[in-house]
């Protein structure tokens, strides 16, 4: 049954994206551990989590289309096609002249992602200022997940990351607003749900389609990549040019190519699809070869909104 599923999935996915240059990418439904549900409901943070989850489903799908390298297609947008359409018994087939093409000539999704969310704090640290009788609380919430890149034409793991976010950047100590009625956690709920799909977006589009060097004048270079994607001005990268291809002695899998470092730049612009950096060393720069960043630059914490506190 998984299989047939899987099967319609991939289909589907390779119908819409019919004529499309771009590679097709599926985002699945993301899940948590039961040991994260269940720890949740013994804490009572279960509505944290369920808001949590909700806005991880709403947001990924977007963030990665921000990095415009895929054809994005959620696990929700496919259950909304099968309720209009028997797909096993329609089969999308060729049937002659319908021009539908044939279930031997669909293509699957290049990609799947799959999110799992392992790791689920939500706790609030009391601060006793008895000098001045004053006690002050902090909620505190921090989340880790896990992300597959899955090869749907071979059934491997292409990668696996982990990211972890919090709310370290946002602090109500010295705040003295007072909130009331709705529920002001949802909205720093929001934001780290955002910066975790932007971190997993943005992984899987560096593991799929490695920034590259679109052009070179002097010592500044521009990059493919722009703002939503990751880069901020002082972000630092190695230039890498590839060498010949790798392959496992003992498996025969192929592990990608040589890369060496050619030259290392620092960002000093990030527009809308593009990026400039200044080049610090030179050996060889040239038009397509690839950038892996080596330091982010030091972000400054957010001031936190009356409702994100």
């Amino acid at each position: 049954m998984k299989k047939t599923i899987f099967a319609i999935f991939s289909a589907i996915l390779a119908f819409c994206a019919a004529g499309q240059e771009k590679a097709t990418l599926a985002v699945s439904k993301i899940t948590a551990t039961p040991a994260i549900t269940s720890a949740a409901k013994s804490a009572g943070t279960t509505a944290t989590l369920g808001r949590l989850m909700d806005s991880l489903e709403s947001n990924l799908t977007s963030a990665f289309q921000a990095t415009r390298k895929f054809d994005v297609l959620s696990r929700s947008d496919l259950d909304a096609v099968l309720k209009e359409q028997d797909f096993s018994a329609s089969g999308n087939v060729n049937q002659g002249a319908s021009g539908a093409p044939k279930t031997g000539m669909m293509k699957g999704a290049k990609y799947v992602v799959a999110v799992q969310v392992d790791d689920f704090q939500d706790y609030t640290e009391r601060d006793v200022f008895s000098g001045i009788q004053k006690v002050v609380e902090n909620r505190k919430i921090r989340f880790g997940a896990v992300a597959k890149i899955i090869d749907s034409e071979t059934g491997s793991v292409v990668e696996t990351a982990n990211f972890v976010v919090d709310n370290g950047g946002i602090s109500d100590k010295d705040s003295t607003t007072g909130v009331s009625g709705g529920r002001p956690l949802d909205a720093l709920v929001s934001v780290l749900a955002r910066d975790m799909c932007s971190q997993i977006a943005n992984r899987v589009a560096d593991v799929v389609f490695p920034a590259k060097v679109v052009a070179k004048t002097g010592t500044t270079v521009t990059f493919n990549r722009g703002d939503g994607t990751g880069v901020s001005v002082g972000d630092e990268y190695n230039v890498l040019a590839l060498g010949e291809e790798m392959v496992d002695p003992d498996t025969g899998d192929k592990l990608g190519f040589e890369e060496i470092v050619v030259g290392k730049l620092k960002v000093v612009e990030v527009a809308p699809k593009f990026s400039k950096g200044k080049l610090s060393e030179d050996n060889g720069v040239e038009k397509g070869q690839i950038l892996r960043v080596v330091k982010k630059a030091a972000k400054k914490p957010a001031p936190a909104s009356n409702d994100e506190i």
